[in-house]
């Protein structure tokens, strides 16, 4: 069992793990300023038992359950994988990462869920639980901000904490269609949600899926996107007290002519 140590202060109320920017720069803060950061994402499929360095679990001292991870066999070719399992529960595994979109604009990964959440609801702060989701910070910076939009991040940090001023998370959704784009439902649109996969259809079922970042971040936000410095795996029900468990394979990001491949 992948075991973590508790960070204490970098939660300022229960509901602050809805913000991914929060986890990562907790996790950064645990790690020591002087830690180098990779521009690749250790792979769950090299652990051979034992997590591979790169992946740092964070929990929450607030939070009663915290999320299991564990390294699995995948039973249909043996390929180590992280198993997620969640009963009102939240915690995830972090990585701090170094990636220019410009060279490597595609995230690819693979994930598999058992189910969905009968009340989960990504629009609903007591619904805001997945059974599977990826979060993405990237490099903070807020020069290019209008005035108004400032103030509100003032305002949303004053609130929730000292969180990067943009992050995407790419969820399994429970009620929001598949594709279907919303903001947070704690800190708006600083924090932006894409259901990748949504509903019971797929569950029981490996995903395979990718991502352009790029693109993505450029519709999201309506400009170039900075450099990914964090990337999170996190299954949590905490909000909805359900239980859901959760396979995560390798993520990695690649060129825009490797997607497919």
């Amino acid at each position: 069992m992948i075991q973590g140590s508790k960070l204490t202060g970098c939660s300022r109320s229960l509901r602050v793990i809805a913000v991914i920017g929060v986890l990562l720069l907790c996790a950064a803060s645990a790690m020591g300023g002087s830690e180098r950061r990779s521009t690749e994402l250790a792979l769950f499929s090299a652990s051979e038992g034992s997590l591979v360095p790169g992946w740092q679990p964070l929990v929450f001292p607030k939070i009663a359950s915290h999320t299991k991870y564990a390294l699995a066999q995948d039973p249909g070719d043996g390929t180590w994988v992280i198993k997620a399992t969640s009963a009102a529960s939240a915690s995830g595994l972090t990585h701090a990462t170094d990636v220019d979109l410009r060279e490597r604009p595609i995230l690819r990964w693979r994930w598999k869920v058992n189910r969905v959440l009968d009340k989960g609801d990504a629009r609903r702060k007591d619904g805001d639980d997945y059974p599977a989701r990826i979060y993405l910070t990237f490099q903070p910076s807020t020069k290019d901000f209008p005035f108004f939009e400032r103030a509100a991040l003032r305002i949303a940090r004053g609130i929730y904490g000292d969180f990067p001023p943009r992050a995407i998370n790419y969820v399994w959704a429970s009620k929001i269609k598949k594709g279907a784009i919303v903001d947070s439902a704690y800190v708006g649109r600083f924090v932006k949600l894409i259901a990748v996969e949504s509903g019971p259809e797929l569950t029981g079922q490996w995903r395979v899926e990718e991502r352009d970042v790029f693109a993505d971040y450029r519709k999201l936000y309506g400009s170039d996107p900075p450099r990914v410095v964090g990337v999170a795996i996190m299954t949590d029900t905490d909000d909805t007290g359900e239980h859901a468990t959760a396979w995560y394979g390798d993520l990695e990001f690649v060129s825009a002519a490797a997607r497919g491949n």
